[in-house]
């Protein structure tokens, strides 16, 4: 009987500090999407994304269900952020260069109210050639917690590495 009170008495204790610990680690809402935009913007280019790439015209119906199904539900507007090349910037120059790139790791810190920095540790890959890159920058969320903006950006040259 002694055991199962100690046992009691333990487990009231623990789970307290377990649930506080699982808070602690877990992502808020907003990291939950930043990370999400980070996996999309550093991931592939996909067959469905380069599918979308080698259809005619400057910005055909494919890419834009494309771009509407992965990159709408994370950001206020995506049309303006394709025009300041917020995105899809490093999915656009792999495709056209022959690389593949893939997010290693991601970190991110609040820095002020709906203002993170993030570093994302990317492998570009060509020829079975690997390498890597550390892109930084400022994201800013809305109160909503969608993506309003991209400032600050240093990618470690990987565009002018893509680049022929």
């Amino acid at each position: 009987m002694k055991n199962i009170i100690s046992f009691i008495k333990n487990l009231f204790v623990l789970v307290p500090v377990i649930v506080l610990l699982v808070g602690c680690f877990s992502e808020t809402v907003d990291e939950k999407t930043i990370r999400t935009f980070l996996e999309k913007e550093f991931t592939g280019p996909s067959d469905e994304l380069k599918d979308a790439f080698e259809q005619d015209g400057a910005f055909p119906p494919e890419l834009e269900e494309y771009v509407e199904e992965n990159y709408k539900p994370l950001v206020v507007n995506w049309e303006e952020m394709i025009k300041s090349n917020q995105i899809m910037l490093f999915q656009t120059f792999a495709y056209g260069y022959g690389f593949q790139l893939k997010p290693t790791s991601i970190e991110m810190k609040l820095v002020q109210d709906n203002a993170y920095d993030y570093e994302v540790k990317v492998e570009y890959t060509k020829d079975n050639q690997k390498n890597t890159a550390i892109i930084t920058a400022r994201i800013n969320l809305n109160e909503n917690g969608k993506i309003v903006s991209i400032r600050n950006m240093d990618d470690d040259g990987l565009l002018e590495i893509m680049k022929p």
